[in-house]
């Protein structure tokens, strides 16, 4: 939950974004999730346009950008990690990220726009899953795609509580039942899975 009122708010904001960049841009992380690699294997080629829901720092909305080339959308929820963001973009000089803040539960892009959406352990925190995956359709152009990572459902080094996770079967129950079929599952090293999914 963000921190609305007055004072220490930078302070506390810039704390909050020093302890996720210190946990989502762990080497051992950086590392397993291999973002690159994991956007080849999913598909993603030149010239798609991409959705990455809960962006985060921009682990994975960087590297699309430069494997794509076209519009690179990093949808963030949090008025700290926005401006993160929007910083790293200016310093890196990348001109085909477009920053875009989420009021769910609806996503901020036009209707068929997007190739592919990327969720990086993020369905685990996501309540009204239903919604989410509704926009999602709607976002994606046809037969577009949908990468989902998220923690393996036992004790790892990293992740939440084991209760809080997803596993591969429910992720994949979820997805089908919402118009989404499986392509392709793969584990991602001790901590992660991913899973793409095709709009059906």
């Amino acid at each position: 939950m963000l921190n609305h009122g007055k004072g220490n708010k930078g302070m506390n904001d810039n704390k909050m974004n020093d302890n996720k960049m210190n946990k989502f841009e762990n080497p051992a992380r950086l590392a397993e999730l291999d973002p690159k690699g994991t956007l080849i294997k999913a598909g993603l080629k030149e010239n798609m346009t991409v959705c990455d829901i809960g962006a985060g720092t921009g682990v994975f909305s960087f590297p699309a950008a430069e494997l794509s080339g076209n519009d690179i959308f990093a949808l963030e929820i949090s008025d700290g990690m926005i401006e993160l963001l929007n910083s790293r973009i200016h310093e890196r000089k990348i001109l085909n990220i477009k920053v875009k803040k989420v009021e769910p539960p609806a996503l901020p892009l036009n209707s068929d726009i997007c190739d592919m959406a990327l969720m990086v352990t993020v369905l685990h925190e996501i309540e009204e899953k239903t919604s989410m995956f509704n926009e999602i359709k709607r976002v994606l152009k046809k037969n577009g795609r949908l990468l989902i990572i998220e923690f393996h459902q036992r004790e790892t080094p990293m992740g939440p509580p084991v209760e809080h996770r997803i596993s591969e079967e429910v992720t994949q129950k979820l997805c089908n039942v919402h118009g989404f079929k499986t392509i392709d599952a793969f584990s991602l090293g001790t901590n992660f899975y991913g899973i793409v999914f095709e709009k059906s």
